[in-house]
């Protein structure tokens, strides 16, 4: 387990529903359970996602862990920050109406009319936030030939990905001599907090380092699942 630094070069941009960037280790695991998917479906076994299990289990991912002496333990990995212009928003556009003959083909019958205008079938056209930036990079403590190997099948990042959003072109992992593992596995490339850690974390890193307060958050993957919810100090927020 060596400090490393990440790097996803990307087409023209990311779409990111946090205040801050994707986490490393949300990706690494996301990775790990398709994989752990696809093997269920293979042996003809069911296959319970982590978000519906009461305990969700800790994947074995390729990074160090921290673990403060007060507080849950959590990744040595940072949140995604974009390399260019971090604090820049574009607003993109998606659409969305319902495929007429699609319905045929599922309903055993239909209205004369389908409406566009109203209802759970009206057509959609909402805005997107995207961070436009050329790459992105997070710091970590863990095995770079590892998580190159899990990061390599992954072509695109953040949301909408299926309409273009957050392509990504290449992946770079790059051993950080200059870096110390808690420096590595808590403080973006600029300094400020680079991950969600409890306040035991935060004061180690000192009072010079920008934050994004206080808050209810999760600790490490699946973060949206209740279990892995605790009052902790948050990035620094990229629009800060």
């Amino acid at each position: 387990m060596k400090p490393l630094t990440v790097r996803a070069h990307l087409s023209f941009g990311i779409a990111q529903a946090a205040p801050w960037g994707i986490a490393l280790d949300g990706l690494l695991a996301s990775e790990l359970w398709a994989r752990q998917k696809a093997s269920c479906r293979e042996q003809g076994q069911e296959y319970v996602r982590a978000m519906e299990r009461d305990d969700p289990p800790d994947l074995d991912l390729p990074l160090a862990r921290c673990t403060p002496p007060d507080g849950p333990w959590h990744w040595a990995a940072t949140c995604a920050l974009p390399d260019q212009d971090s604090g820049r928003v574009d607003v993109h556009t998606w659409t969305g109406r319902v495929d007429a003959r699609a319905l045929e083909q599922v309903s055993t019958g239909l209205p004369k009319t389908v409406s566009d205008r109203q209802g759970r079938f009206r057509a959609r056209r909402m805005p997107l936030l995207v961070t436009p930036c050329a790459s992105v990079t997070w710091h970590a403590v863990g095995d770079p030939t590892a998580i190159h190997e899990l990061l390599e099948p992954v072509v695109s990042i953040g949301k909408k990905r299926s309409t273009g959003e957050g392509h990504v072109l290449r992946w770079e992992v790059q051993l950080a001599e200059d870096l110390d593992e808690f420096t590595a596995g808590h403080l973006h490339p600029d300094g400020t907090l680079g991950r969600p850690c409890p306040q035991t974390c935060r004061d180690r890193a000192g009072a010079e380092v920008v934050d994004g307060g206080l808050g209810r958050a999760g600790i490490r993957p699946p973060y949206m699942h209740p279990a892995r919810q605790h009052q902790l100090a948050l990035p620094a927020l990229l629009s800060s």
